[in-house]
């Protein structure tokens, strides 16, 4: 018989809910970046309606192709990046974006310590970088400058729970 010992720090760690600011983002598979913050992001098809005709009330619903990309925009401060930016305007990337979000204090992946790693990862693939919006400098306020990026996107994969804890690990096999 299965038993879960709700005592254990893993376990009750695993089941909370991800919090929504602990996270960082992957690009090229080598920058980690700081986010300020990440606006929400979607992925939509659109659809054609073909009511069936006839005495039934019936309505089709066709898959349109798609007509517009899906994007996600990101906040992050100037100047935490020393030399080189990674996302300028109009890059096509190479390789996937990666979005990690943690319960606690993280590592970039996925890593033996379920603490350590990811709760969720987004990952967003075929990522162009469309815009970038640049923060409002204002003599009268002490503030930190951002920039705002928006990036394309043809897909979007959700990884949930990369790593389970080593007691329910030993359960499934």
């Amino acid at each position: 018989m299965s038993y879960i010992n709700t005592n254990n720090n893993e376990y009750r760690t695993s089941n909370n809910p991800v919090t929504g600011f602990n996270f960082v983002m992957e690009v090229e598979q080598k920058y980690l970046l700081a986010l300020k913050s990440v606006k929400a992001f979607n992925m939509e098809n659109e659809y054609e309606y073909i009511q069936e005709g006839g005495v039934n009330d019936f309505v089709h619903m066709r898959k349109k192709p798609v007509s517009k990309p899906a994007t996600i925009q990101v906040e992050r401060y100037i100047g935490t990046d020393r030399f080189f930016d990674p996302l300028i305007i109009g890059k096509e990337l190479n390789y996937p974006i990666n979005l990690y979000l943690y319960r606690n204090e993280g590592r970039r992946g996925t890593v033996e310590n379920e603490n350590e790693s990811p709760a969720r990862i987004y990952i967003f693939t075929g990522c162009v970088v469309t815009g970038k919006d640049y923060g409002e400098l204002n003599a009268e306020q002490s503030s930190l400058v951002t920039e705002s990026i928006t990036i394309a996107f043809r897909e979007l994969s959700v990884v949930n729970n990369p790593s389970t804890p080593d007691e329910e690990r030993q359960k499934i096999r």
